[in-house]
């Protein structure tokens, strides 16, 4: 992942939770979350491109008193895997990548996974954390935030029409669902300092903002 992605979670953490114990008008969803809460209905994604399932690709279940309930969602943040460059399409592959992640999130005393979405190189969507989570994706701006990130590394590769065209369906249907203002669309690099998503990825965020 983006190098600078894994000091997040436990940075928000902090600066979170400390706010929601001084603020006395604090809401549930700012709030560590100390049971499992219901999840999100994703029918809005699966029934218009494909989606994988969490659980059709990982059998470990997130820690839900590591991370916060997310509110409405009002933004979208694109990053990328950054690293070695992956053209990876064959499922099983896909599946042994998003394992060695979650995995190395675990390490970090991650809740879960960084991101809600992920999208493969032939475009498939694979879900991530639940969006009823904030992610850990963007450090102190993960709050309604829906963190995607797509695999590969757009420094060294150019995104393939197939991941182009699912990330600029995802954002319409995210945004459809959640009323997101495009202005609210971002890369990594415009909330903190970072060259994610990748030289050759930003552009197409930068249009998809409008």
């Amino acid at each position: 992942m983006c190098k600078d992605c894994h000091k997040v979670e436990r940075r928000s953490f902090i600066i979170s939770t400390a706010a929601a114990l001084v603020s006395s008008g604090s809401q549930l969803h700012a709030a560590v979350a100390k049971q499992p809460l219901p999840p999100v209905d994703l029918n809005f994604i699966s029934s218009k491109m494909e989606l994988v399932a969490r659980d059709k690709w990982t059998d470990i279940k997130p820690i839900a008193w590591k991370m916060r309930g997310n509110a409405k969602p009002d933004r979208i943040t694109v990053h990328h895997a950054g690293g070695a460059t992956n053209k990876d399409t064959h499922q099983n592959s896909v599946i042994h990548q998003l394992s060695n992640i979650l995995q190395g999130h675990a390490k970090k005393d991650y809740g879960d996974i960084a991101y809600h979405l992920i999208l493969d190189y032939s475009g498939r969507v694979w879900e991530g954390r639940s969006l009823a989570y904030e992610g850990a994706h963007v450090a102190e701006n993960n709050e309604s935030n829906i963190g995607i990130m797509m695999l590969g590394n757009f420094d060294k590769q150019s995104i393939s029409k197939g991941q182009l065209g699912s990330l600029k369906q995802l954002v319409s249907l995210l945004r459809g669902e959640y009323g997101i203002k495009a202005h609210r669309i971002y890369g990594h690099r415009d909330l903190s300092p970072s060259a994610c998503p990748g030289k050759n990825l930003y552009p197409y965020v930068e249009k998809l903002r409008g």
